[in-house]
């Protein structure tokens, strides 16, 4: 069993959002009397917010194909199988990988202290949630997932792919289903700047509707045991 860290990540990630954009409104608030976001009234950094995001949305899509949402949003790290396509044959954390998008441009939705809060917070928990589930990986398939490790980055994907490896069949319906949540938030932030008034509000309204959304599906989608 993975430990409460990796059981609760969302939770955790929830947590870290919530205090960073807490942490950068109460500061906001303080010294302008206002709430401002990085990204407030600047055209190419709200762009490049929500570039990130689609980043992140094409990345995990893509990498969460091979799999399915009950597997992405699995309480335990799994073992099931072990296969190199698609995006894990050029990085081993794709989906890991789009979520430092999503921290980057959903950081900039908050003030500059919340930011970078979230940004270094969002890094350090990924790693940890990395470790883990390569930790699995490595005791369940020993000196092969060993040699991809050696061949494959982390999270700074190399130019050219390795070997294909397993039988994998990806699913864009699948991948699709497996990030609501990612799709939500980009429409939140699409949302935040189209509507200058009211759009931070929807933002928040969309993340909130993303998680609920994302859970139940992942729950429909859990496995029989």
């Amino acid at each position: 069993m993975s430990p409460w860290w990796y059981r609760g990540r969302t939770l955790v990630f929830a947590a870290i959002y919530f205090a960073g954009f807490f942490l950068g409104g109460a500061i906001s608030f303080a010294t302008t009397g206002k709430y401002v976001a990085l990204a407030t009234g600047s055209f190419t950094l709200a762009a490049f917010a929500a570039a990130c995001v689609a980043l992140c949305l094409v990345l995990r899509v893509w990498g969460s194909s091979y799999l399915h949402a009950g597997i992405v949003w699995s309480a335990d790290a799994r073992s099931d199988e072990f296969f190199v396509a698609g995006p894990f044959r050029f990085v081993r954390n794709p989906l890991y990988l789009g979520t430092i998008f999503l921290a980057i441009g959903v950081g900039l939705m908050a003030p500059p202290v919340g930011c970078a809060f979230i940004i270094a917070a969002n890094l350090v928990f990924i790693v940890m949630l990395a470790r883990h589930e390569e930790a699995i990986l490595s005791a369940a398939y020993g000196a092969r997932f060993r040699d991809y490790a050696a061949q494959v980055p982390a999270f700074l994907p190399r130019l050219i792919p390795v070997a294909a490896q397993g039988d994998a069949h990806p699913s864009l319906v699948d991948g699709l289903l497996s990030e609501v949540f990612v799709a939500a938030l980009l429409a939140g932030i699409v949302l935040a700047f189209i509507d200058r008034r009211h759009g931070e509000i929807g933002f928040f309204v969309l993340y909130a509707a993303g998680i609920i959304a994302q859970r139940l599906i992942a729950r429909a989608q859990q496995p029989a045991t």
